[in-house]
């Protein structure tokens, strides 16, 4: 998979046509396939931008960037394959925010005051989001997200709209399931300290105690933590049943692995970061196994739609497409639905986004007053070496 992994980062830089500064962000602009040289627009054709915020192209998350930009070159060219938009070409400029707070804010404000495109796609971490989200409300620029704390849509921003289920759905799934289809009843937390993590167990921690469970330990981290021989020792000695495992990807993978070597054999539930096959090899399959997490979409799901999707993704980039592959994919397919019905504006876009019905391959989509875009959630299970999809709730 490490292969894989660097064969689309070497098809990611083929694609670059320029890099340009705002603070020290960078960016990328893209018109074509990802693997080859960008489409031009030198003919004369006309050529609508958007930008798409990455979490990251370089810093602690860069391979999530590279599954962002995966999943929008291939919309993008599948797009512009079929006419573009009303026939003006889609090109996207990539802006890189480090998973830093600064440089979130930097890439969203050269996307809104430099740039001036007419909407932002990204970014993908819930912490940036929060800092970003507010500069391309001022402007009125729609924002399409994945980030998932609950707090991105609860603002009375009618401008932001989101490619995921939120924490509290993802928690009532996930804290549903764990006390009233597999039956626990003592359950402990281990979450990252961030607004990812954090939210999430805040949420699943209400859904549980009101089911009828105890909690009986809650340990945290910070990200950049390696050890974490105290927490997995305390949750042993709490007599949990059950350990609700909710946070950002290096941090819960290092754990995982850790709480196996440590003797830690109790039920383990989790959340989409577990999906990222990145994550499973840091963390092993040994220590995966019996895993069970709720995602917004698994690339080994039946249904013929996906299937399909994941099919034409591995001819392309010779590895299965991640959470962050199909949800930007979908993205661009939706914006560029928007684009073609109700105009290129801000305000058409805004508008388009609040009104439209769309079918993806991750969900169907249609807004709702908060610009919450899907419900859609699956149960997988990671058994013998292979993950699986064992529910879907929508």
């Amino acid at each position: 998979m490490k292969k894989g992994l660097i064969g689309l980062t070497m098809a990611m830089v083929m694609a670059i046509t320029s890099f340009t500064g705002c603070g020290s962000s960078k960016s990328t602009t893209v018109t074509g396939p990802s693997n080859q040289a960008p489409a031009t627009t030198s003919s004369g054709k006309e050529s609508i931008e958007i930008a798409v915020v990455c979490t990251s192209l370089t810093g602690s998350l860069a391979t999530n960037g590279d599954y962002m930009m995966a999943g929008v070159n291939l919309a993008l060219e599948e797009v512009n394959a079929a006419g573009g938009i009303n026939g003006k070409t889609l090109k996207a400029t990539f802006l890189d925010d480090q998973v830093k707070s600064s440089e979130a804010i930097n890439a969203v404000k050269k996307a809104v005051d430099q740039m001036k495109v007419p909407v932002i796609i990204g970014n993908d971490s819930s912490g940036l989001v929060l800092a970003d989200m507010p500069f391309a409300a001022e402007a009125g620029i729609p924002q399409i997200v994945s980030g998932t704390n609950i707090r991105i849509t609860n603002q009375g921003i009618k401008t932001i709209f989101r490619m995921r289920a939120n924490d509290a759905i993802a928690a009532k799934i996930l804290g549903e399931y764990v006390v009233k289809s597999d039956k626990h009843k003592k359950i402990a937390f281990m979450y990252t300290n961030e607004d990812y993590g954090k939210g999430f167990m805040e949420s699943t921690d209400i859904i549980v105690k009101g089911l009828g469970a105890q909690v009986v330990d809650s340990e945290t981290c910070n990200i950049g933590d390696t050890d974490f021989t105290a927490q997995i020792l305390k949750i042993k000695a709490s007599g949990a049943d059950s350990l609700l495992l909710l946070g950002k990807e290096v941090e819960t993978a290092k754990f995982l692995r850790q709480s196996k070597q440590l003797g830690l054999n109790i039920a383990t539930y989790g959340g989409s970061p577990f999906s990222l096959d990145y994550v499973l090899n840091l963390a092993g399959a040994d220590s995966f196994e019996g895993l069970k997490i709720v995602t917004h979409y698994l690339p080994q799901d039946s249904d013929p739609v996906v299937s399909a999707f994941v099919k034409k993704y591995e001819a392309k980039f010779k590895i299965q497409p991640s959470t962050h592959s199909v949800c930007y994919y979908d993205a661009v397919k939706l914006v560029a639905e928007v684009m073609k019905k109700y105009g290129t504006t801000k305000e058409n876009i805004a508008k388009g986004l609040h009104e439209i019905g769309y079918t993806g391959v991750q969900s169907k989509y249609k807004a709702d007053a908060n610009g919450d875009m899907v419900t859609k959630q699956v149960i997988g299970e990671y058994k013998n070496g292979k993950w699986s999809v064992i529910d879907r709730i929508e």
